[in-house]
């Protein structure tokens, strides 16, 4: 009496192109880390897979079903296949099998068979057409209809050389390089989208990251970045040893308005910030920069100051969009995850200094750099807040700001006089962002304030300036909409 043949379910990775192509030994090291990411990506979730490695693929035994989405995030994985292994002996085992599992999903829908021979399989080359005729054909009596061009079901059968695999349509993973093969760089990251994708571009080839903030508005601007990396730790960085450093940049801003012309403002902070950066690297190890400047974009973005801010910056500068529009920047900050935490940040700089340079000369930076105090700059960095990785989405303590209006507080409105038109707190009192950082210190010191803008930078930025020359000051946390959102609760 015949026996039913004996399927095995498992998770079969098929591995990035770029992976299984490279010489033996970078094939054996890049899978090694390979692995390390899997069981990190596995970590916590109570699974101990048993896990087969060969050149093109890695099985995962006696994990669920449910897991594959956990490893289709993983660097270096082309795709994960939800499989059954079929130890066979005779050609009716695999149209068994095949039936048995695939019956109920094709009944009524578009199919193809799509059989293989992989490895150095002992099978002859007819198995495939013999696998495709016999199977299809029982697929049909099933209520299938063959589409080979476009299948809404596609059945596949990998012939191996010890077994057959049986799986239908494969979860796509990122492909590219596994993280940590190609070292370690330090990424600017501001909270944006911009940064965020830049970062996850180079993920994707393989280098692991820290990131560094340079802070410019105080927690709320540092929280904002703690919940887009959250969200591309928990998705994209198993196996990753990232950590994530804040530099408070604000006495960079102060020293710039006094010493540099307001045209230059913009490319002297990045200047900045890239000689920051470098020192940084240096402790880090980091053997190049990442940031999610794009040309043209912005007008500090132009070919001519993207030279002259970088011209003095001994690493190498990774500019992974620099030819990219920004659509595609939002279409990839939204199919990797980002998308919603990266919008509710606002780009800010406490740097207002009238129409920016566009073509800056790096002869010009260099003389104005001269102004600057480059000990207070390595102060900061050496100075330099650290988050490990298993923090980031742990918000710091923030003192400076307010999630409610207290009695007997002066309300501040940062924002323009025609939006304080349109809407305003009760008896606040309209003062715009630059007039309120020149004339913040003629206010009296016998009062509580609290500021609001548009998205709580500003406001942030100048409560914790104003609390620096000992005023009562906090930012509302939020900015203006959840202001409003306050008031209609209290009506």
């Amino acid at each position: 009496m015949s026996t039913r043949p004996t399927l095995k379910p498992l998770l079969s990775l098929s591995i990035s192109g770029e992976v299984s192509t490279k010489s033996s030994h970078t094939r054996r090291r890049f899978h090694r880390k390979l692995r390390s990411n899997l069981k990190a990506a596995l970590e916590g979730k109570g699974h101990t897979p048993r896990l087969i490695d060969s050149r093109d693929r890695i099985d995962l035994h006696d994990l669920p079903a449910s897991a594959a989405p956990l490893l289709a995030r993983v660097f270096g994985v082309q795709s994960v296949r939800t499989a059954h292994s079929l130890d066979w002996d005779s050609l009716d085992d695999i149209i068994e099998a095949g039936t048995g599992l695939f019956a109920g999903e094709v009944d009524g829908r578009r199919f193809a068979v799509r059989p293989r021979r992989v490895g150095n399989s002992r099978h002859p080359r007819r198995i495939s057409d013999d696998i495709a005729r016999q199977l299809g054909t029982k697929l049909v009596e099933a209520g299938g209809r063959v589409n080979l061009d476009n299948p809404e079901v596609a059945v596949h059968v990998e012939i191996r050389n010890d077994d057959a695999l049986l799986f239908g349509n494969p979860l796509p993973g990122p492909g590219g390089l596994p993280l940590g093969t190609e070292g370690r760089a330090l990424t600017l990251i501001s909270g944006g989208f911009d940064s965020a994708v830049a970062a996850w571009q180079m993920l994707q080839r393989g280098l692991d990251m820290d990131f560094v903030l340079f802070d410019l508005a105080g927690p709320e601007q540092v929280a904002g970045v703690q919940r887009v990396l959250t969200e591309l730790d928990k998705r994209w960085m198993a196996g990753s040893r990232a950590r994530f450093f804040v530099v408070d940049f604000r006495p960079v801003v102060a020293e710039l308005r006094s010493q540099t012309r307001g045209d230059y403002w913009q490319v002297m902070i990045k200047r900045l910030m890239m000689r920051a950066a470098g020192r940084l690297a240096e402790h880090t190890k980091a053997g190049a920069l990442v940031t999610g400047e794009a040309l043209g974009q912005v007008s500090s973005q132009t070919l001519a100051n993207l030279g002259a801010i970088g011209a003095r910056t001994e690493l190498p500068i990774i500019r992974p969009l620099v030819g990219l529009n920004k659509e595609d920047i939002l279409k990839r900050a939204h199919e990797i995850g980002t998308f919603e935490a990266s919008s509710g940040n606002a780009e800010f700089c406490a740097l207002d200094g009238g129409r920016p340079v566009t073509s800056a000369r790096a002869s010009a930076l260099d003389r104005f750099e001269e102004h600057i105090d480059t000990d207070l700059i390595e102060r900061l960095v050496d100075e330099a807040e650290v988050i490990e990785r298993a923090h980031f989405a742990t918000p710091r303590r923030d003192e400076a700001s307010l999630d409610h209006v207290p009695d007997d507080t002066a309300v501040i409105d940062l924002r323009g006089e025609q939006a304080h038109a349109d809407w305003h707190w009760p008896d606040s009192i309209q003062l715009d962002f630059d007039r309120a950082c020149r004339f913040a210190g003629a206010l009296p010191k016998d009062r509580d304030y609290l500021l609001v803008c548009e998205f709580g930078l500003k406001s942030a930025w100048l409560a914790e300036a104003m609390r620096r020359e000992g005023y009562r000051a906090w930012s509302f946390r939020g900015g203006i909409r959840r202001l409003q959102k306050l008031a209609a609760v209290a009506q």
